[in-house]
């Protein structure tokens, strides 16, 4: 009996993290602009389906030389899903965190109770 609850319960915790994390999508900058496109439609979709949400785009640069590269694919990010997809401006807004050894992009759903994403800390040594 024991045994059947502890598996019970692990199920139902590994369920409620699942819901709570804000990360809806990841992706390394190599993908070309038409998949990214497809992704960030997908995206504009959901923070246009949730009125109190907000979108927020985190991103790494492969390194100090391609920091400026990885800040414009963000701010192009931005870009298209308010001047394309309609998003509200006031609701995305995008960070630049570190140099990680991979280029890429977070893209997340937060509600008015989240705090901004944190920076992974394997990229933070």
């Amino acid at each position: 009996m024991k045994v059947i609850a502890t598996l019970v319960l692990g199920v139902c915790a590994a369920a409620v993290v699942a819901r709570e994390s804000p990360k809806f999508d990841e992706y390394y900058t190599i993908i070309g602009i038409k998949a990214e496109n497809k992704r960030l439609d997908n995206y504009a979709i959901q923070l246009k389906n949730s009125p109190n949400s907000r979108g927020f785009v985190l991103v790494y640069a492969q390194d100090e030389r391609t920091v400026k590269r990885a800040q414009a694919r963000a701010r192009r990010a931005v870009r298209y899903l308010v001047q394309t997809r309609g998003v509200d401006p006031t609701k995305v807004k995008w960070r630049y965190e570190a140099a990680c050894g991979h280029e890429t992009i977070s893209l997340y759903i937060l509600y008015p109770d989240l705090a901004d994403p944190q920076p992974d800390l394997k990229c933070l040594r």
